[in-house]
């Protein structure tokens, strides 16, 4: 095996974190002597032991070998001590990394460590692949707001409902299932008020899948003031951030008073400050369409039906008045499409 099928095992490892460890990135180690993996560990929660840690600890003897991971270890003390600085005791001789740890707190300081002490360092193996990995963390470390996921389920012409806003269920029960997968993954939904008055909806994480230390948060925003106190998503005693004109009337949510339609730069920005990381924005039309004009979307995924209904009047993905010309249209990228049941799911990113 080679620099880089050893990698691809870390990314592997690291993957086994995605529904536990936010706020932290997802991280595996492989620990090699003479081609032969001889430890390894992952990341599983926030706050628990990182993964180049679980990798030594595994380990009889890791002087001389060479350890694989992901993310550039840690220099700093944070909930857990700095991974650099165990390395370095461990004897190991050379260390692979797929990218630098963007956190301003170690931004290539755990590499300097590392090679100061003098450890044979190789960096970049492997680094597309772990940057889309982490795509939420670096996201959030570097700009300092959540990243943001479209996610829509509509008809192969666009509508997200008929023209009586009838939508249940125009995808595939897989669809939907993927579609709850999500949730287990991100810290947070966000819905307009419309739909909360429409569906009354719970918006809860029903797989069983996280386990993070970050609290599943329900965000509504409701500029009109006009979302009832006694929806579900306010009286179920899970978390809820309410953005609303009307702050008087509500109680059982955390509650931040906006004057008219929500500024969505200030509540992306309001949100990373409590904590939030990451939001799955599900709708309606209207808050998917601001988030598309305004550019503030880091990934779309759609779940695209074999079904047609038509109507002008229908809830689309874009609404309003469109463009004049091509060049005046919202542009991205696919990135892959594959079938989920009957469906097709396309996820793209920005241009």
């Amino acid at each position: 095996m080679n620099d880089e099928e050893f990698m691809r095992r870390a990314l592997f490892l690291a993957e086994r974190g995605r529904y536990s460890v936010s706020p932290n990135p997802m991280v595996g180690a492989v620990i090699v002597r003479d081609g032969n993996v001889i430890s390894e560990g992952f990341h599983a929660r926030a706050g628990e032991p990182h993964a180049e840690i679980v990798a030594l600890r595994e380990c009889d003897d890791p002087r001389g070998a060479t350890l694989y991971t992901n993310l550039e270890p840690c220099s700093h003390q944070g909930r857990t001590g700095p991974c650099a600085e165990a390395i370095i005791r461990a004897g190991i001789a050379r260390v692979v990394v797929a990218m630098t740890d963007p956190n301003e707190l170690v931004d290539g300081r755990g590499i300097a460590m590392l090679r100061a002490a003098g450890i044979e360092v190789t960096t970049g193996m492997l680094e597309a692949d772990a940057r889309r990995l982490n795509e939420k963390f670096v996201w959030s470390v570097t700009q300092q707001l959540p990243f943001v996921l479209l996610k829509a389920g509509m008809t192969l012409d666009g509508k997200l409902a008929t023209v009586a806003r009838e939508s249940q269920w125009i995808t595939s029960e897989d669809a939907r299932q993927k579609s709850l997968a999500l949730r287990e993954e991100f810290d947070a939904i966000l819905v307009g008020s419309g739909t909360v008055k429409a569906d009354n909806p719970r918006l809860t994480r029903r797989l069983g899948l996280a386990s993070g230390i970050t609290p599943w948060t329900r965000v509504v925003l409701d500029g009109n003031g006009d979302v009832p106190p006694h929806a579900q998503l306010l009286t179920d005693g899970g978390r809820t951030i309410l953005f609303t004109s009307n702050a008087a009337q509500h109680t059982g949510a955390e509650i931040v008073p906006i004057q008219g339609r929500a500024d969505l730069v200030y509540v992306l920005r309001e949100l990373h400050t409590r904590g939030i990381r990451s939001v799955l924005v599900e709708g309606g039309s209207l808050l998917h369409t601001e988030f598309i004009r305004g550019g503030l979307w880091q990934k779309m995924i759609a779940f695209v039906a074999p079904l047609i209904v038509g109507g002008a009047e229908a809830p689309a993905i874009l609404q309003g008045e469109g463009v004049s010309r091509l060049t005046e249209g919202y542009r991205f990228r696919f990135d892959r499409v594959e079938f989920v049941g009957n469906d097709l799911m396309i996820t793209a990113y920005p241009n």
